[in-house]
């Protein structure tokens, strides 16, 4: 499978999660087979919004603000270079987001942000409300005010995980179409996976199935408290011209401009299983979510609804690491809303994990699959 005389690494899962490992994995000269039931990018992956956001912190606290901006600054990087390796320009682009207020405990917490973050290069700013409206055109219905990222950015999801799969395949991974239905061990070790009736063997893989993860716990006997969070977004054309900048709401629904021409505005969170159908309830929403805001919304036409199921692990964490318990098995999954763009540090820290025995770039312990091992 590989060209490289390193170990072969299988990856079960063809979303961006899988396909930035596969990335990183052959950048370090690991070739890497990945598995996808359907088609690449077919779930979460393609149907996201593609917002990438540095963390609102003066300095990273935690652990996942350390992941998130680390994940930030790869998508930087990345965008100067994939498009060239892949053949694929998957339109990063500059996006300021505009951090809406909408109550006074909003605009405390926001306003105290604003002290603190122009020390860290991070180009933010509090906006009264009057100028909201010149800040961001979008919005001419009133506002307590916001908080302006400018370092802020939007892709378009499914060329981006096609475009780290192809930069892989280029550097020696390959890839194949087929359900992953088991595991095989021997000795407390990962010897290969099922796919229909067919085994194939490696010293290494690595699962990141989305949702689909949780199947995992049943072919390992580990917990991987993993669900679908059902996400809805529309697409939307607006009269009255193009704009840059977007925004968001304290519950995490957001208006942003594609280059495209159109508009995305989402989203919900629901907890329905694996069910991703559109619903007329979740389109209502969103389209209140919009006009409350912008009265261009209004009758606005709406050229496509898609819903799509993000991984969302018990502690809403991401589970990034060793299975406990069985060597060369890892998993990578509970990115929840955040997969976009969090895949690159997830990529980048999972090849060094498996390359190295450890991550270089983040100390992936508080991500590690074991804390849910009682």
């Amino acid at each position: 499978m590989s060209k490289s005389a390193a170990p072969d690494v299988i990856v079960c899962g063809g979303g961006v999660i899988g396909s930035a490992i596969a990335y990183y994995l052959a950048e370090q000269g690991i070739g890497a087979h990945l598995i996808e039931s359907h088609a690449i990018a077919r779930a979460a992956s393609g149907f996201a919004a593609g917002i990438i956001s540095a963390p609102l912190v003066a300095e990273p606290r935690t652990p996942y603000e350390r992941l998130q901006k680390l994940s930030f600054e790869l998508h930087g990087h990345l965008a100067a270079e994939l498009p060239a390796k892949s053949g694929i320009d998957y339109g990063y682009a500059l996006c300021p987001m505009l951090n809406l207020a909408e109550s006074d405990a909003d605009e405390r917490m926001l306003r105290s942000a604003s002290k603190h973050l122009p020390t860290t290069g991070v180009p933010v700013r509090w906006v009264p409300a009057e100028e909201v409206p010149e800040v961001c055109p979008w919005i001419d219905r009133p506002v307590r005010g916001g908080l302006l990222n400018e370092k802020s950015a939007e892709l378009d999801p499914r060329s981006f995980t096609e475009a780290l799969l192809a930069a892989a395949k280029r550097n020696g991974a390959t890839t194949r179409a087929g359900r992953v239905t088991g595991v095989q061990t021997r000795d407390g070790a990962v010897t290969g996976v099922s796919v229909g009736t067919e085994t194939l063997t490696a010293q290494k893989v690595v699962f990141a199935m989305g949702p689909w993860t949780r199947s995992v716990s049943e072919w390992l006997d580990v917990p991987v408290p993993v669900s679908p969070l059902k996400g809805q977004i529309l697409r939307m054309r607006l009269s009255g011209g193009h704009h840059r900048v977007g925004f968001m709401d304290p519950e995490g629904n957001y208006l942003i401009p594609k280059r495209s021409g159109l508009v995305f505005a989402g989203t919900t969170e629901e907890e329905v299983g694996f069910d991703d159908s559109t619903t007329a309830e979740a389109r209502s929403q969103i389209q209140r979510f919009a006009e409350r805001h912008v009265s261009r919304a209004e009758g606005a036409d709406v050229v496509e609804h898609t819903a799509c199921l993000r991984p969302m692990s018990r502690d809403e964490m991401p589970i990034i690491g060793p299975v406990p318990g069985i060597e060369g098995a890892y998993l990578a999954t509970g990115h929840g809303r955040s997969g976009i763009l969090l895949a690159t540090g997830t990529g980048k820290s999972m090849a060094e994990l498996i390359a190295g025995g450890r991550s270089q770039c983040l100390d992936l312990a508080p991500f590690d699959p074991s804390r849910f091992v009682s």
